[in-house]
C-alpha cells in the first residue's frame, strides 16, 4: 500500500506516474534566493568597478584612454566578420562617458544588460533594506534568454550591413 502526503523532509509526495506540476516562474519574491545573493554581490562589485572607471575617466581622461584591449579579435582576424561581442568595450566606454546613443550604436546589448542589472540591483537593494516587506525582482532564466536574443539580433544585423570594427 502506498501512502501519499509528506515525506520525512516535509516535501509533498505524488503517486508514481502522476503528472508533475510545472515549476512556477517567479519574477517577484519576498526573500532572495541563493542565486539572487550571488548576483547581488557580483552587482555590487561591478557597480564599484564601473563607478571607479567613471571617476577615472572624469578625473584623468588620458589615463582612462590608455585602458584598452591590447589584442586583435581572433574571430574577426580568422573569419573577417564581427564577433558576438564586437563593439561591447566601446559601448561600455561610451556608456561610462554618458553617451547613451553612441553606446547603443556600438552594442545594444550593453544598454539592455545595464537596464536589466539596474532594475535588479535597485529592487534587491530596496527589498533587502525593507527586510522582506517589499517584493523584489528575482533571477529568472528569461533575463538571460532576452539578453542572448538582443546579442544575436545585433550580430546578425552587423553581418548583414557589413559592419566592420
Amino acid at each position: 500500500m502506498i501512502s501519499y502526503g509528506n515525506d520525512p523532509d516535509g516535501r509533498q509526495t505524488l503517486p508514481q506516474g502522476a503528472p508533475q506540476k510545472r515549476r512556477r516562474t517567479v519574477w517577484l519574491a519576498g526573500k532572495p534566493s541563493q542565486t539572487d545573493d550571488v548576483l547581488f554581490i557580483l552587482g555590487l562589485i561591478l557597480f564599484a568597478a564601473g563607478l571607479g572607471f567613471m571617476l577615472l575617466q572624469a578625473l584623468a581622461p588620458a589615463t582612462a584612454a590608455k585602458l584598452h584591449w591590447p589584442f586583435p579579435c581572433p574571430f574577426d582576424s580568422l573569419l573577417h566578420i564581427p564577433c558576438l561581442g564586437c563593439g561591447a568595450t566601446r559601448a561600455l566606454r561610451a556608456l561610462a562617458g554618458g553617451r547613451l546613443w553612441e553606446s547603443f550604436l556600438w552594442h545594444p546589448a550593453v544598454l539592455f544588460f545595464t537596464a536589466e542589472a539596474a532594475a535588479f540591483m535597485l529592487s534587491q537593494t530596496l527589498g533587502r533594506l525593507a527586510r522582506g516587506r517589499l517584493r523584489m525582482l528575482s533571477f529568472n532564466d528569461m533575463y538571460v534568454y532576452a539578453l542572448l536574443a538582443v546579442i544575436l539580433l545585433q550580430w546578425i544585423i552587423k553581418i548583414l550591413i557589413g559592419w566592420r570594427p
